[in-house]
């Protein structure tokens, strides 16, 4: 079968691989489609990502086979994998019920990162790991549960009230979920600050109030021509993002971090301490995956709108490159066997 592989150079290669044989407790999937993360753009330079492993942790696939200790599922099953629903069980943070936070599932056993993912024609997880998708939610639609299930954390824990004045840095595809689960969390003004021309116009399509260029938005700020946020969601992973949040905060106002930084970043602590402003970080998703899955069942968010590229897996080479160009991409898709 093809797969795309983060090799043992660290390079990102399109490989023959043998069809994975099923171990006790695991189901074989053909793969549908797989998203790029963002994090899969910088996969050769992240530790987390171990080689040669299958890449992908964002897809929708169909169960062909069932493994021996395999319950509920059965070959034909349309279904969405939890690349870190995988737990151990008995590590102080699985008994908290923090299972996100578990080492084993995100740093040993992580689909797409740690162990084979979703970007190859055929893969095997573990049963556990699975979620069915309703026939309202079309395989496509299928691959986006794994990053809504991170903007829906996110937004859920920032603590948005009814009426708040919220404020997203960053019009990627968690950015721009963002700016729709904000407007249903209550927030009454929604701004998205975003470089990319293209990207601001989604956000707007989407639900943002107002739109604008980071600096255009700093120097508005500045200059009291629009008020602070209630509430920040940093959700572009750029290093000089967490200390312009900081500054488009109202005094006692909070910051959720939800993008990663390829690098270390920097702030002024005394912009932060004289504001009492509140900077949190959420991590993955613990009870996520099934209430995305409901949202995209209920069509309560848009995602046809940042689908800009399909493409097959001859073709990845393309994808990849296609996200560095941001005015004219926001999320590319690999076509694995749909």
């Amino acid at each position: 079968m093809r797969a795309v592989v983060l090799s043992e150079e660290r390079t990102i290669e399109l490989q023959e691989r043998p069809i994975p044989e099923l171990r006790p407790g695991q189901v074989l999937l053909r793969s549908h489609y797989c998203g790029i993360c963002g994090s899969d753009l910088h996969a050769p330079d992240l530790q987390l990502y171990q080689s040669p492993v299958v890449m992908g942790h964002e897809f929708s696939a169909e169960i062909v086979a069932v493994g021996t200790q395999v319950q509920h599922w059965h070959a034909g099953m349309r279904v969405v994998v939890n690349p870190n629903g995988n737990a151990c069980g008995s590590c102080n943070e699985c008994k908290n019920a923090q299972y996100n936070l578990c080492h084993y599932a995100t740093h040993v056993e992580s689909t797409g990162v740690c162990r084979d993912g979703g970007m190859a024609e055929y893969v095997a997880v573990s049963g556990t790991q699975l979620h069915e998708l309703p026939d309202s939610v079309d395989s496509l639609q299928g691959a986006w549960t794994e990053p809504l299930a991170v903007a829906l954390r996110a937004v859920k824990h920032s603590g948005i009230r009814l009426g708040d004045r919220v404020t997203v840095i960053g019009g990627g595809p968690i950015g721009l979920l963002a700016v729709q689960l904000a407007r249903r969390a209550g927030a009454a003004e929604v701004t998205l600050v975003e470089p990319s021309a293209k990207r601001r116009e989604v956000g707007r399509a989407v639900g943002a109030d107002y739109v604008y260029e980071p600096g255009e938005h700093s120097s508005a700020v500045a200059e009291k021509a629009i008020r602070p946020a209630d509430r920040v969601l940093e959700c572009s992973g750029h290093q000089l993002a967490l200390q312009s949040a900081i500054d488009m905060s109202r005094p006692g106002g909070a910051i959720q971090l939800v993008a990663i930084s390829p690098r270390p970043i920097s702030f002024d602590p005394m912009s932060a301490i004289a504001k009492e402003v509140r900077i949190d970080a959420k991590f993955i998703y613990v009870d996520e995956f099934a209430k995305a899955i409901d949202l995209l069942a209920r069509n309560q968010v848009e995602t046809d709108s940042l689908t800009t590229l399909v493409v097959g897996l001859d073709e990845y080479r393309g994808a990849f490159d296609s996200l560095s160009k941001p005015d004219s991409h926001i999320k590319a898709l690999i076509r694995t066997g749909a």
